[in-house]
């Protein structure tokens, strides 16, 4: 568990990769029984907005071929690897995901786990939870870049 810093506001930049690392206490014990989500939403009322979602390959976990998309959504998962060794669980989108969020987006994101050291009685724990809000973006992924030399 985390005991300090349980509530963390992220801001996510239009088109540009994001990334968060949390780590875990020591005291966590994290293992191969914890299983990881963490997803962003318009509020907990589970509200439909504009904005990226995947339309190949498996929500939360990375793909070198995923395919982002402008949809209407009601939660987007983050990427997610959780690291037994560091002690960490990294949440990421990609540009081609965070281009989709709409200019004025704000909304909440959370971090749970599900313990199922017990299958048959698993425990969820929310470590961290917060706002999210949107830094819009005058470039966009498909303008022209120039090289440097």
């Amino acid at each position: 568990m985390i005991s300090a810093n349980q509530y963390q506001d992220i801001e996510i930049q239009q088109g540009a990769d994001f990334e968060n690392v949390i780590t875990f206490e020591t005291s966590h014990g994290m293992d191969t029984d914890k299983q990881f989500v963490g997803k962003i939403q318009k509020d907990f009322a589970n509200s439909t907005f504009t904005g990226p979602q995947k339309s190949n390959n498996t929500v939360g976990t990375q793909a070198n071929n995923d395919n982002w998309e402008s949809a209407t959504v009601t939660q987007i998962y983050f990427d997610l690897v959780a690291s037994v060794s560091g002690n960490t669980v990294t949440l990421t989108l990609p540009a081609e995901a965070t281009q989709y969020f709409t200019d004025d987006f704000e909304g909440v994101w959370e971090l749970s786990e599900k313990d199922v050291t017990t299958a048959a009685n698993p425990i969820y724990t929310r470590h961290i939870q917060g706002d999210v809000v949107i830094s819009k973006s005058a470039i966009q992924l498909n303008n022209t870049w120039k090289a440097a030399s």
